[in-house]
């Protein structure tokens, strides 16, 4: 702007000058408040999702465990009641907080109750969905973990080997070598379920500074025994 020379010719000027440019100026202003009243209420209402589905899931957990100690307590009057309200709230997680990583492990406590309750077809169409939903890798990897050991009790033994096969296991590398040996067991391939377990040994015991999990020692050394 000029140098004026009376506070006349100055205030003439910023007249004339936001008659031209007062309207994109209120504007920009406007676009501004609203860009950051929509952030905030994004966070706000992202803020209050997570909260209710952590609630809703807090529900599911407690009712799971009603229904685990109602088969243990074989409490069948109370038993039927309880799996339907379980069915209810992990169905109502899956559809209202499916970007959540509560409606993964709503999906994963349903695969569990399919494989308690025999329905190996269905605990598969649960551990598909959690596996395609997870944003984490590592809850992906247990998704698909389970994935496989469900196909292998139905039977699927290729499928499940390819399932594990299907992603690179990181630091669960020895449960995916255990399974991979439980499967050759089913199979009737006792030397390559040794090799897979003496992996899983070697892998468990690099993670736990020389101390692998006992219950792999366990399954290589009886494989030892039945070759005998």
């Amino acid at each position: 702007m000029d140098v004026y020379t009376t506070e006349e010719q100055q205030v003439e000027a910023i007249k004339k000058w936001w008659r031209a440019n007062g309207n994109s100026v209120l504007i920009g202003i406007t676009v501004a408040i609203v860009a950051v009243l929509g952030w905030q209420l994004f966070n706000q209402n992202k803020r209050a999702t997570g909260e209710s589905a952590a609630a809703l899931y807090s529900e599911l957990l407690e009712t799971s465990n009603l229904v685990q100690q109602d088969r243990m307590d074989k409490n069948t009057a109370e038993l039927e009641g309880h799996v339907a309200t379980f069915n209810h709230l992990a169905a109502q997680l899956k559809d209202d907080f499916t970007k959540t990583e509560y409606a993964v492990f709503a999906a994963l406590l349903l695969a569990r109750e399919k494989v308690q309750t025999g329905k190996l077809d269905e605990a598969v169409t649960e551990l598909q969905w959690a596996n395609e939903h997870a944003k984490s890798e590592a809850l992906r990897l247990v998704a698909n973990l389970r994935l496989a050991r469900v196909l292998a009790a139905k039977g699927d033994r290729e499928g499940a080997l390819k399932q594990l096969d299907s992603v690179e296991p990181g630091a669960q590398a020895d449960s995916y070598e255990e399974v991979r040996g439980d499967i050759y067991v089913l199979l009737g391939d006792n030397a390559k379920a040794r090799d897979a377990y003496k992996k899983a040994m070697d892998l468990s015991s690099a993670k736990a500074n020389g101390s692998s999990r006992p219950i792999l020692k366990i399954k290589h050394d009886n494989l030892l025994v039945a070759d005998k």
